[in-house]
């Protein structure tokens, strides 16, 4: 577990930007140390007053695969964190279903 902030009840966007966000979590994302050059693509998505920040890295040397998707939200008084990961060969064949289960994430 990782304290973001003292404060309870705050939206994401009141915990951090995506960038200091993936930070705090990249590891919970690759399973090992995160590089801030691994961070392919960053977008923020909004769901109503829910915001989700999503993350594609390409790790090669992490635990958890090779291909990771990541996607954060905070809810009540606790930041959620989705981690797809994939190898080479799954990402080549599922890529596009991993990206669809990453959409799917809401609370």
């Amino acid at each position: 577990m990782v304290r973001l902030t003292n404060k309870l009840e705050l939206p994401i966007e009141e915990i951090g930007t995506p960038e200091k966000i993936i930070a705090a979590l990249g590891p919970f994302v690759t399973g090992d140390s995160y590089d801030p050059d691994e961070v392919v693509e960053t977008k923020v998505r909004k769901e109503g007053d829910q915001t989700y920040y999503e993350y594609y890295l390409e790790t090669p040397y992490a635990r958890s695969g090779t291909y990771n998707l990541a996607s954060a939200t905070a809810k009540g008084s606790t930041v959620l964190l989705l981690v797809l990961s994939a190898s080479d060969k799954q990402w080549a064949t599922g890529e596009s279903k991993l990206r669809k289960m990453l959409k799917s994430f809401s609370v």
